[in-house]
């Protein structure tokens, strides 16, 4: 389910079945051009991704809306992020994982609330092409195996 009004409301309805929100982590750097165009690209390789593994665990995952933060204040992000799952955890939600292309959150990943998975990214790329879209289903093929785990 994903941060629709349609899908919040069927959430709403049926809770007690869906224990696992998932909140994509979006960097945002708007000091430099290039880094700009790098995560414009994981933010819509990130869409790509959620929605293949909310396709695969509709009505057991929810998926938040982006989390968008400047890439310069990861220990503040941290309290922030941290706030946000709190809240999100009084629906309830048994699970909460924090999906990211961005390796820095790994330094960052003991004082979160949630579970970190992190992702290599690739290259600025077709999203289109057969080689891409082999790619984003082998990275959602693994991590469904890793967030079955927690359940």
């Amino acid at each position: 389910m994903q941060w629709t009004k349609n899908d919040t409301k069927l959430y709403v309805s049926e809770k007690e079945y869906v224990d696992t929100l998932f909140i994509p982590l979006i960097p945002l750097s708007p000091d430099s051009d290039e880094k700009m165009v790098k995560e414009a690209f994981q933010r819509e390789l990130n869409q790509v991704f959620t929605q293949l593994l909310e396709k695969d665990y509709r009505g057991r995952i929810f998926t938040a809306p982006d989390y968008n933060y400047l890439t310069d204040f990861y220990e503040t992000e941290v309290e922030r992020i941290n706030h946000w799952i709190e809240k999100f955890q009084k629906q309830p939600f048994d699970h909460v994982f924090l999906f990211t292309f961005d390796t820095k959150w790994k330094r960052w990943e003991k004082n979160l609330a949630g579970h970190l998975i992190w992702v290599p990214s690739m290259n600025d790329r077709d999203l289109k092409s057969t080689e891409t879209k082999s790619f984003v289903k082998e990275q959602v093929s693994q991590v469904s195996e890793l967030i079955q785990a927690y359940w």
